[in-house]
């Protein structure tokens, strides 16, 4: 079988928790925590959570087409975060925090509006993600890659990141794939 080698761009929250969970599903390749989805060209992690780049905290998943499709990650995204939570507070809609998929193709952008068409039937409220086009990447720092790997044992690994790992295999088990 041919690898058919796609990227997809998220945003669910803190970088730390998406990329952790997107590095445990076979077929990806490389996961890249960073921010996309703003204005600001010179930024920092600070800046970002400031709120006045009005970037997201973002990852950049390169995977294996032929082994996990673009749907089954959207799939994941939307089961890890609350797609219909306001994670706005301060922020107004420029919150470093908010659920954004930023799409590659239009093919990415038809299966994104499409789970949001699907999911938001079973909403009480509307969802707040941002489906936009892919602008540009800026990688995060040294100190916030391979977040979950470097520190396990940290409180907020265990509290916050692992329940999700757990979550996205248990989702990829019952549809009989690896996770």
């Amino acid at each position: 079988m041919q690898m058919a080698i796609e990227i997809a761009t998220f945003g669910a929250g803190r970088f730390w928790d998406v990329e952790a969970v997107f590095q445990h599903i076979r077929g990806v390749k490389s996961v890249r925590p960073g921010y996309a989805g703003g204005h600001a060209t010179e930024l920092s992690y600070e800046d970002v959570c400031s709120g006045d780049t009005g970037h997201a905290e973002v990852v950049q998943v390169q995977f294996d087409n032929a082994v996990v499709s673009y749907v089954s990650l959207l799939e994941v995204f939307f089961k890890i975060h609350d797609p219909c939570a306001l994670t706005c507070g301060e922020y107004g809609h420029a919150s470093p925090h908010r659920s954004l998929v930023l799409y590659h193709t239009t093919e990415q952008k038809r299966f994104a509006q499409e789970s949001i068409k699907r999911i938001s039937r079973f909403c009480s409220t509307p969802l707040t993600t941002e489906v936009l086009a892919y602008q540009r990447f800026y990688a995060a720092e040294q100190a916030h890659r391979n977040f979950y790997k470097n520190n396990k044992k940290d409180p907020y690994c265990v509290e916050f990141i692992l329940p999700k790992i757990l979550l996205s295999r248990e989702l990829f088990a019952r549809k009989k794939m690896a996770a």
